[in-house]
């Protein structure tokens, strides 16, 4: 009786420590998440929070295999790996990327715009910032950098030479460890700022 007790009381403590350390994650996010400006005034620090109290299972290692997922989906992106990056959507899925409004909806049309993206700035690299995952999504923070060096043409984005970083956050919804949903937020007139592109009203 006294050891089951002793393990209940450290149970307790650990959960009370993952607890805190999960908070203190998101308390970090939403900061940096202050400091960027998303075109259409998403609020994802409350998606964010929705994220933490509703789909987090301490007795479930599905956060640790969801964060591997979004880690894995920002290495594929840094690493030019377009057929990396596909694997890890499911069949009947969907890629937003909010700040233009374009959606994709299958494995093939997320192909072509990894490519058509990573074309316009060939040094393209994706830093990790912070990653919180539940049972069924994840949201990862990142900065992309890279110079636009050879732009989009098609889109009436000419090269410029320019460095830039620009802050984002992905949003995933998860199941059986493929990306049923993927939601990409970041600053358009930002980027286009950064690259030295005039924006057309």
């Amino acid at each position: 009786m006294k050891l089951s007790l002793n393990r209940q009381v450290s149970a307790s403590k650990s959960a009370n420590a993952h607890t805190a350390k999960r908070w203190w994650h998101l308390k970090k996010l939403i900061i940096n998440n202050n400091k960027m400006k998303i075109q259409r005034n998403i609020p994802i620090a409350f998606v964010i929070l929705m994220i933490f109290l509703f789909g987090c299972n301490k007795n479930s290692n599905k956060p640790h295999e969801n964060e591997n997922v979004a880690r894995s989906f920002i290495e594929a992106w840094s690493t030019h790996n377009v057929e990396k990056l596909i694997t890890l959507f499911a069949e009947n899925c969907l890629y937003e990327e909010v700040a233009t409004g374009r959606k994709y909806y299958s494995k093939k049309e997320i192909a072509g715009y990894a490519r058509s993206t990573l074309s316009g700035v060939p040094d393209s690299e994706f830093e990790i910032v912070t990653v919180i995952a539940g049972d069924n999504m994840s949201t990862v923070e990142w900065i992309w950098k890279g110079t636009n060096s050879v732009g989009w043409p098609d889109l009436g984005i000419p090269a410029t030479n320019k460095r830039f970083e620009v802050r984002g956050v992905s949003v995933m919804v998860i199941e059986d460890n493929l990306i049923q949903r993927n939601s990409d937020y970041w600053d358009w007139n930002t980027f286009m700022n950064s690259i030295s592109v005039e924006l057309t009203k």
